[in-house]
């Protein structure tokens, strides 16, 4: 059988491999489009990909001895050579092709999406510099960890609420106080839909219809499985807490929320019983925070303040 068809058989296994070669460069081309879209490629995906590169150069080895197996005045190859290789061909075809193109039918989607960290969860190097905040720092994260409270942070606007309460949901992450931590910055004009929907993000939520977000977000964030903060930021009215799905009830297995704002009488209609308040950065600070923010031009800075203020009293002392 081998012998006879071995002709057909490697014409067979050229048509075949053919086949694998237009599969593998879509493959190729799918996963190219994942990676870029930062999505993980599945692992079934890649052994794919390496079981296809090896069988495609084991079968064209074999599909090059087909020119050298020609009769020639009489003179044929020989016919165990010829038998070894129908057989192989058949082999390759049947056994190797064949599940891998079905198996290239059945794989879907060739990635997963991924989770990425925020990039508000990244260090941010100017927090070093508030050593006036430790104090304040520690309390609040002593109060996400012990009470059953949610927490308030207030104090004058661009005093550094945010810097802090980002610092603080980083360093709950790090030390897995919490094992999620969601930020959101509300501002004046309150979108309770986005806020539904950044919450739903960070715990791997998806709303498949316009109806029912809250329920199904307060349901979700009920769960005692994972311990979730929610860190709403720069709070400027109050808004019903229920009209997103955040609990009423707080307990140190749940969900648990830290808010800032500019004024300790919002956070109190909030639930939070004891604001903390943020005092300003010291004189040392802030200038070390100027001269952070304003690298080498600060020299070039302060000559031009200096220049200024001369002017200006030459100015008003000539008249």
């Amino acid at each position: 059988m081998y012998l006879y068809n071995h002709r057909n058989n490697l014409d067979s296994l050229e048509k075949e491999v053919t086949k694998l070669k237009d599969a593998q460069e879509e493959v190729k081309n799918k996963v190219v489009a994942a990676d870029n879209n930062v999505e993980k490629i599945k692992q079934s995906v890649t052994q794919w990909q390496d079981e296809v590169d090896s069988i495609i150069h084991e079968a064209e080895q074999l599909i090059a001895e087909k020119a050298n197996d020609r009769c020639v005045k009489g003179f044929c190859p020989n016919l165990i050579t010829r038998y070894k290789h129908g057989k192989k061909a058949f082999e390759i075809k049947e056994h190797n092709i064949s599940p891998l193109l079905q198996q290239r039918n059945d794989f879907g989607e060739v990635s997963y999406p991924t989770t990425l960290e925020d990039l508000w969860l990244k260090p941010d190097k100017n927090y070093d510099l508030f050593i006036s905040r430790d104090s304040t720092f520690k309390n609040i994260l002593k109060a996400l960890n012990d009470a059953n409270v949610n927490v308030g942070v207030y104090g004058m606007g661009g005093i550094g609420k945010t810097t802090l309460v980002k610092e603080i949901g980083r360093q709950a992450k790090k030390e897995k106080i919490f094992d999620v931590v969601v930020y959101v910055e509300v501002n004046k004009t309150i979108d309770i839909e986005e806020i539904q929907k950044e919450i739903a993000r960070n715990v791997g939520m998806k709303f498949e219809e316009e109806t029912q977000r809250a329920s199904k977000l307060h349901e979700r964030l009920k769960k005692k499985e994972k311990k979730i903060l929610i860190i709403l930021d720069n709070l400027w009215d109050e808004f019903d807490l229920k009209s997103v799905g955040i609990p009423d009830e707080v307990d140190d297995r749940g969900c648990k929320l830290l808010l800032t704002a500019r004024e300790r009488p919002l956070l109190e209609k909030m639930g939070c019983p004891n604001p903390l308040q943020i005092d300003s950065l010291n004189g040392d600070e802030s200038w070390r925070l100027f001269k952070k923010t304003a690298g080498d031009h600060v020299i070039e800075f302060s000559i031009f303040l200096i220049n200024t203020i001369s002017i200006t009293l030459n100015f008003f002392f000539f008249f």
